[in-house]
Order: structure tokens, then C-alpha cells, then sequence
């Protein structure tokens, strides 16, 4: 949830995906996910390269656990949410697949499994939900320990570029009208962001609107905070959490990053 700015010397609250009500998420992440599979790939190839076992933080419903556990591996998958974790645990049932995944209700930022692994990863602009550097700290720090010497880490985040961030002005975007998620309901999700330049956040609100067959119109809300990384701000909290960053990518297809970059992909090793 949006917070007003820190004033004069008080600390900064620390915010992490705890704050946020995810499980609002839930009944609709799915629904809302089906068309993101452009980072699969990627995901399968880390895999081939590390082997197993895998961490992913943040790993809701299960839409990167389930190819990747299809493809072979052995994963972890870490969330705070109680009911985005039960979609995940049924699909890798219904899946026959829920021996390969274990699931754990946890912080990341106070995680303590009782494994390492050589690659963790945090997809799809997850890690921007830890919005105060101490949070972020945290995190990498757990993740580091979680590590085997020289295990992988990659942060897929959102390019923050100027043309992007000018478009959060508060304007309420209709972003799609389809089937779902409820039998016979018809639904459509809107979306509005507003930037914070000094606080590097965006205020980002979903509207999801369901109509059911009995013709009611539904509204829930689910409003949350993700922080903006630069690539140096990124590089040098990954050097100050122990590790050194191999490569930084601008999408799923391993092409360099530059300022119009769809994607900040950063992968690094664990020191």
C-alpha cells in the first residue's frame, strides 16, 4: 500500500511483500499471468546450465515452478502468500509434479531453509516489491546464504525508462476485457501508476471488475508499491550483499542492456 514520504531524520519503514495483501492476487493471477511465457526459456536454459536444486522467491502461483519442475528440476518456491501458494500446490498435484516442488510460506527477507541451492531467482519485477533498502538488503543477504559458492542469482526488473515513468500520471488504463476467472463470469482488469521520482516508487492500483452471469458487476482493488532500480544502483547493492555480477541483459533473448531496453535482467554469482 502507498506510504506519504519519510520526513526530516526518521528511518524509513521497512517494506516488504508482508505489506502487501497478496492474497487479493490470488483468485486472479492466473487469469492475469496466461499470455507471460516469454521468460520460460531463459528460466529452462539457467537450469540446464546450474542443475539443481533451484530457490525462486516470490513464486505465487507456480507459473515459472511448474515448466521448470516439467523440465526436470528440483525447486523451492517461497512466498508470503497463504492462498497464492494453495494454487500452486493444487496445479503441481493436479500436475503430478508436487513431489519435485516444495512450497514455503516465508518472508524472504527472514527465510531460514534448510538447503542450498546453486541458482535462485526472483522473476517478473518480484524483487521490486521490497521497496526500502534495508528490505532489499535483507533479501540478498538470505539469498546469498541460501547459495552454494559460486550459485546464480538472477533479478528480472522493469527498465525504468523516462518515456515509461512520464506515463504514470494516475490515468486509469483499461487493460484487457476476457472470460474469467470464474465460470460464465466476463471480466476486465484497469490499472493506474503514479511516480515518485524521490522515492523511486510507482503507486500501482489494479481495478478487476467481474460480471457474472446473473449480470453484478464485482470490483476488487489490490493497490501496491514496486521501487525502480538503475543498473549501477542494482550492480553495487549486489557487490555490497556478496556477489558479482556476470552479466546484465535487456530481455529474454540475452540481448545487451541499453537505455531502451525492455527489461533490467542482471544475473550474478555468489562470492
Amino acid at each position: 500500500m502507498a506510504r506519504e514520504p519519510v520526513a526530516g531524520d526518521r528511518s524509513p519503514p521497512v517494506s516488504t511483500p508482508a505489506t502487501i495483501d497478496f492474497d487479493r492476487f490470488a483468485r486472479f493471477y492466473d487469469w492475469d499471468t496466461e499470455a507471460e511465457t516469454d521468460d520460460l526459456d531463459f528460466y529452462r536454459n539457467l537450469v540446464a546450465r546450474t542443475g539443481g536444486p533451484v530457490l525462486e522467491i516470490g513464486c505465487g502461483t507456480g507459473r515459472v515452478l511448474l515448466p521448470l519442475a516439467r523440465a526436470g528440476a528440483r525447486l523451492t518456491g517461497v512466498d508470503v502468500s497463504p492462498q497464492m501458494l494453495a494454487r500452486a500446490r493444487a496445479k503441481l498435484a493436479a500436475a503430478g509434479l508436487a513431489e519435485r516442488v516444495k512450497l514455503v510460506e516465508a518472508d524472504a527477507t527472514t527465510m531460514a531453509l534448510d538447503e542450498r541451492y546453486r541458482l535462485a531467482y526472483v522473476a517478473l519485477n518480484t524483487f521490486m516489491h521490497f521497496t526500502t533498502h534495508e528490505a532489499q538488503t535483507a533479501v540478498l543477504r538470505r539469498i546469498h546464504g541460501h547459495l552454494v559458492p559460486g550459485g546464480l542469482l538472477v533479478l528480472d526488473l522493469f527498465n525504468p525508462h523516462p518515456d515509461l515513468l512520464e506515463d504514470a500520471d494516475g490515468r486509469l488504463v483499461h487493460d484487457f476485457t476476457r472470460p474469467g476467472p470464474a465460470e460464465g463470469a466476463l471480466s476486465t482488469r484497469f490499472h493506474s501508476q503514479r511516480v515518485d521520482p524521490a522515492r523511486q516508487i510507482l503507486e500501482i492500483t489494479f481495478f478487476y471488475d467481474e460480471q457474472g452471469p446473473d449480470g453484478l458487476l464485482r470490483r476488487t482493488t489490490a493497490p501496491f508499491e514496486l521501487y525502480y532500480f538503475t543498473r549501477r544502483e542494482v550492480e553495487l547493492l549486489l557487490e555490497a550483499c556478496g556477489f558479482s555480477v556476470e552479466n546484465v541483459y535487456g530481455n529474454y533473448d540475452l540481448d545487451g542492456y541499453w537505455a531502451g531496453s525492455s527489461k533490467l535482467i542482471v544475473v550474478a554469482r555468489r562470492r
